[in-house]
């Protein structure tokens, strides 16, 4: 902030880090640590996963347009940016998914979204309910039935995942199931089918992560 107050001094902000370190270690039973860096917050926070070899990065996030992070900035779309590891994105707004809500996986099938797809498989290896989302875009390109296989392939490898294919929009179909579907999570990867190195998100990915009102992991 250009002024400062008394509330951002590094010993305030330790002592209420410190505080929920400590809740949060006896609340959930595992170790936990704080630390107070200075500079551009999506740097920090990713130098510091890298530092630690962290496994990921969890950030809540707030629900918004894409010209209100335009104008504004968001901690949360810079990190996804750059992210080299899987980060989960907590919305604050929206309503709690129930404990039987099934964990989804959003693919296009591409190379891109073989970790993620790896990852998925592991998180419904012990009966979790699981839907593997296809959007087939208007434009479809003549290998989009392979994709079709691959996706009842996967569901077929469990007998609580099933398949969903649409067609459509991807971005909007895919908000549009995970409103429906309410899922525990959605799993999506980073890199889109864009061969612009500047934009390494992808469109469907960023839309997902900007708006959805459902936690979604973003794997690179």
């Amino acid at each position: 902030h250009t002024r400062k107050h008394i509330e951002d001094s590094d010993a305030a902000v330790e002592g209420k880090l410190k505080a929920l370190a400590r809740q949060y270690a006896e609340e959930w039973g595992v170790e936990t640590d704080f630390e107070v860096r200075h500079g551009f917050v999506a740097s920090c926070i990713l130098e510091l996963a890298r530092h630690l070899k962290a496994d990921g990065v969890i950030c809540c996030s707030t629900h918004h347009s894409a010209g209100r992070e335009l104008f504004m900035g968001n901690n949360t779309m810079n990190l996804a940016r750059m992210t080299h590891r899987p980060l989960l994105i907590l919305p604050v707004e929206g309503a709690r998914s129930s404990s039987g809500s099934p964990v989804f996986l959003a693919t296009d099938g591409s190379e891109n979204a073989g970790r993620c797809e790896d990852l998925f498989r592991k998180l419904v290896a012990d009966g979790q309910e699981g839907r593997v989302v296809w959007v087939r875009p208007d434009d479809a390109p003549p290998e989009a039935e392979e994709v079709d296989r691959k996706v009842h392939d996967i569901a077929n490898s469990e007998a609580s995942v099933h398949a969903r294919i649409l067609n459509g929009q991807p971005a909007r179909k895919l908000l549009e199931v995970i409103r429906d579907g309410q899922p525990a999570l959605t799993l999506i990867g980073k890199r889109g089918t864009t061969p612009v190195e500047q934009f390494p998100l992808g469109h469907t990915a960023e839309t997902v992560v900007r708006e959805s009102l459902y936690p979604v992991l973003l794997v690179p």
